[in-house]
């Protein structure tokens, strides 16, 4: 499963990136947006995170092959993220205080452009899909991509 977390920015520059990706992705994306975003409750965040994508994965994976986590609020949030294999991308202009941006993270902005460094969320999933293909994964993200391409 392609797994995303929005770290850094607004709550609404990360909702606005999540409703792209989601209605670009044709049925490929989900995203799971908790409805408090509040940093304070990282424990029950993580919990809540942990228990969405174990239900996931007991369901057919195939139905939802990616999902975008609106509101990455908290280190322990990334670390299970990137513990599933998933990736972070942290939203440009206002860091977290809180989750570590890290080599190999992304940093995209909310704007229809990127610009130097930062790329936009088109552009990032792009990014994720190519390297996932050049990886052992090749099999979801050929199918994502001509799934993206088909739709």
């Amino acid at each position: 499963m392609l797994l995303i977390a929005l770290a850094g920015g607004t709550v609404a520059e990360r909702r606005q990136i999540a409703d792209r990706l989601v209605a670009s992705g044709k049925g490929f994306l989900v995203s799971f947006d908790q409805p408090a975003p509040m940093a304070d409750r990282a424990e029950a965040r993580t919990r809540t995170l942990r228990d969405a994508l174990e239900g996931l994965n007991d369901q057919a994976t195939a139905a939802v092959p990616g999902v975008v986590v609106t509101h990455c609020l908290s280190e322990d949030e990334a670390v299970l993220v990137r513990s599933r294999g998933g990736v972070l991308w942290h939203v440009y202009g206002y860091p977290s205080g809180l989750v570590v941006i890290r080599q190999g993270d992304t940093i995209v902005t909310s704007r229809e452009e990127g610009f130097r460094h930062v790329l936009d969320p088109m552009e990032a999933l792009s990014e994720v899909m190519l390297s996932r293909m050049a990886s052992g994964e090749a099999g979801h993200a050929r199918a994502a991509l001509g799934k993206l391409a088909h739709a």
